[in-house]
C-alpha cells in the first residue's frame, strides 16, 4: 500500500505480442507504466536501444502458442542481460520453460494463473527476483538429486563439483540459489548482510561467467545431464 506523501517508483514495462490485449489492465497498476508494445521482433529491439524507451522489464505475451520470441530472446540476453525479461503463456511443457530459462528468461508465469499472478511477477522481477512455476522447481530438483540407481544421475554435490573450486561459503550459496532461495532468504540463512550475499552471489556470477539466475540455473540443468 502506498503512503500518504510517498513518491512510487513506477515500473516501465515493454510488451512483445500479444496485440496488447494485456496493456489496458496492466496499467490499472499505479506503479506499471507500459512505455511500448509490439507485435514486430525488430521493432521490439529498436525500441528497446532507444534510452527513453529502456523498460525496467520486457513482456513477452505467447499467448495460446509456444512461440515466445525465440529470435529476440538470444538478441536481448546478449544485449541487454540486466533486463528481467517475463513469459505469459499457456503452455505448461517443461521443455518450452527450460528453454525459457536458458535464454535467461526471469519470469515464466503461466496464463492458467492468472492477471494477479503475472502483476506480482513483473513486481518480482523489477526487484531482481526470478519467478518460475512451482512444478520447475521440483523438476530441476529430481534431476538434480536423481536415484543413484539411474546411470545418468549425478546429485548436486557433483554437478557443484564439475562447475569448479568453491570456498566453504560459495560451496552453501550454490547450494541455496538450486533451492531458489531469494537473497533475503539467503541472508537469513548463513547470518549474512544482504550487501554480502549480493557480493558472493555477484563472484559467484563471475566465477561460472553467468549473468543472472536464470543462466546459472541453465548452467546447473546442463551439467546434471
Amino acid at each position: 500500500m502506498k503512503r500518504t506523501g510517498e513518491v512510487m517508483k513506477s515500473i516501465k514495462l515493454m510488451i512483445y505480442g500479444g496485440q496488447g490485449r494485456l496493456k489496458g489492465i496492466i496499467e490499472r497498476e499505479e506503479d506499471i507504466v507500459v512505455i511500448g508494445t509490439t507485435e514486430k521482433e525488430m521493432e521490439l529491439l529498436n525500441l528497446v536501444n532507444t534510452a527513453s524507451a529502456m523498460p525496467d522489464v520486457i513482456l513477452l505475451d505467447a499467448q495460446s502458442s509456444g512461440k515466445y520470441g525465440q529470435v529476440v530472446m538470444p538478441i536481448l540476453k546478449e544485449t541487454h542481460p540486466t533486463i528481467p525479461v517475463v513469459i505469459f503463456t499457456a503452455c505448461p511443457e517443461d521443455h518450452y520453460l527450460i528453454e525459457a530459462m536458458c535464454h535467461g528468461v526471469a519470469g515464466y508465469v503461466l496464463q492458467s494463473s492468472g492477471m494477479k499472478q503475472l502483476v506480482m511477477a513483473i513486481h518480482q522481477c523489477a526487484n531482481g527476483q526470478i519467478v518460475y512455476p512451482a512444478s520447475f522447481k521440483s523438476l530441476l530438483m529430481k534431476k538434480l538429486q536423481q536415484d543413484d540407481e539411474e546411470k545418468s544421475s549425478v546429485p548436486v554435490d557433483e554437478v557443484i563439483e564439475k562447475l569448479g573450486a568453491f570456498s566453504k561459503r560459495e560451496y552453501e550459496l550454490l547450494i541455496l540459489l538450486t533451492e531458489g532461495q531469494t537473497n533475503q532468504q539467503i541472508s537469513k540463512r548463513l547470518f549474512l548482510s544482504i550487501g554480502t550475499v549480493k557480493n558472493y552471489v555477484s563472484r559467484l556470477y563471475k566465477k561460472l561467467n553467468v549473468r543472472n539466475r536464470p543462466e546459472l540455473m541453465a548452467l546447473l540443468y546442463r551439467f546434471q545431464k
